[in-house]
């Protein structure tokens, strides 16, 4: 195996060198990016490894023209940056993998060992990355989470993806498969909580003609609409006890029988599932089996719920604004300081899925101009507003409780608890950065401690 080492540090390139070719492995160098593309032109090689932060051309644009000219051409990144933007952003371009400085020689060995077994052209390029743009990741556990799926997504094993209601389950899952090996195979997904026992039976295995009262003709299944693909089941704590054993019948054996008939066909499908509820608790309870869950919990991805993603929520809330402004014919939706304070501080309990319900209803009510205020808000995003937040505009407040300065003072020092930022808590409360500074020391108010960028 041949491997390009691209450093524009010499002293670490040559070490490298060393290093891998201990390993058994033939090793090229070149200082810059320009030389590595060179270097690409005139040589075989079959691995990249480059640094990510070089004078000229980065490791980010090497990459980018490396995977213009050579797809499949697996990249591994090192970065003394180890930040999981950098990360998420080569692995979207399509890195194969990265790593962090210091790294251990086993580290990197391992990485180049899980390139030369990868299929070929599997490299998580842009272009493959087809659903990665409707998934909003711009917080942290977020951006961990996509790193996961990106890795899940080079193996075959089997993947149960926890999380509550509405946290985008299905989307991950179609993300997984289509960065994975069968991508160019059926996505087939089921909910198992949508059909009664005999039906759901018959959807997963098919049948055969005359099976049941109404079966008048053979029907395959989603097992075998799958063959070759990915079998997603969202809710699969759902399942009866019978289908349970079912179930794991077929993913011991790899065979189904349709209903109805005594002839096993073989099939290829990678399994992936999904559960709002903790199936271990189940498990304790007898009401999930054992064997079961260990069949499907082949490696475990967590969902992280919206409220706990700030950043997320106000991308997809500016999402869903443009998407249902243009439905509705309000062209761009825009929410007052207030309204926007009530939704950004809603803990939303059926997370991403409640959100763009939530906006659709907004977009319905807002004005002709596509402005919305508190009075075009759901009722029960109203009856959940934070407590420290007033339910009447300013001037009513004034009326009633105090001067409307008073009420000012106390809108914005709720806004600067819950934000994370002075960015953020200015963007809420409609009012420039340098203004917010201005009203905080004319109001003696302070950001709390938990802010990132005061």
């Amino acid at each position: 195996m041949r491997i390009l080492l691209v450093d524009d540090q010499k002293s670490l390139r040559r070490s490298l060198s060393l290093m891998l070719q201990g390993a058994g492995f033939e090793t090229g160098e070149a200082e810059s990016g320009e030389e590595a593309l060179s270097c690409l032109g005139a040589e075989r090689f079959d691995l990249v490894i480059t640094d990510l932060r070089m004078e000229g051309m980065s490791g980010v644009d090497l990459l980018r023209e490396i995977k213009r000219l050579n797809p499949l051409l697996p990249v591994i990144l090192i970065t003394a940056y180890g930040s999981i933007d950098s990360a998420v952003d080569a692995m979207r371009l399509g890195a194969f993998d990265y790593l962090t400085k210091p790294f251990r020689e086993q580290d990197i060995l391992e990485k180049i060992r899980a390139s030369q077994s990868a299929p070929p052209g599997f490299a998580l390029a842009a272009e493959a990355s087809r659903d990665a743009e409707d998934i909003v990741a711009d917080t942290p556990q977020m951006r961990a989470t996509l790193i996961k799926a990106e890795r899940i997504a080079r193996t075959d094993i089997s993947v149960l993806i926890t999380g509550e209601t509405g946290t985008g389950k299905t989307r991950v899952a179609r993300f997984i498969h289509e960065n994975s090996a069968r991508r160019e195979a059926p996505f087939v997904s089921i909910n198992c909580a949508s059909l009664p026992e005999n039906l759901l039976e018959s959807e997963l295995f098919g049948h055969v003609k005359g099976a049941f009262t109404g079966a008048t003709e053979s029907r395959a299944g989603l097992f075998e609409e799958a063959d070759g693909g990915t079998l997603f089941l969202d809710e699969v704590d759902t399942l009866s006890p019978a289908m349970q054993a079912k179930l794991l019948s077929v993913l011991q054996e790899k065979v189904i029988r349709r209903v109805g008939s005594n002839k096993g066909k073989k099939v290829d499908i990678r399994i992936m599932s999904a559960s709002n509820q903790d199936l271990a608790l189940l498990i304790d309870k007898g009401h999930f089996r054992s064997d079961l869950y260990f069949r499907l919990n082949g490696i475990r991805l967590h969902l992280p719920p919206l409220r706990e993603r700030g950043q997320d929520l106000h991308n997809l809330l500016q999402r869903f604004l443009a998407v249902y402004g243009r439905k509705y014919g309000r062209g761009r939706l825009r929410l007052s300081p207030r309204a926007e304070a009530y939704v950004l501080g809603y803990a939303y309990p059926g997370n991403i899925r409640q959100l763009e319900s939530f906006v659709e209803q907004m977009a319905v009510f807002a004005d002709d101009a596509g402005y919305i205020d508190v009075d075009a808000l759901p009722e029960d995003l109203l009856q959940q507003a934070p407590a420290a937040m007033p339910r009447h505009e300013p001037a009513e407040l004034g009326e009633g409780g105090g001067s409307i300065a008073d009420s000012q003072r106390r809108m914005i020092e709720a806004t600067l608890q819950r934000a994370s930022n002075i960015g953020e808590a200015a963007r809420v409360l409609g009012i420039g950065r340098t203004t917010l500074w201005r009203k905080m020391r004319e109001y003696n108010l302070h950001f709390p401690p938990h802010g990132r960028n005061r």
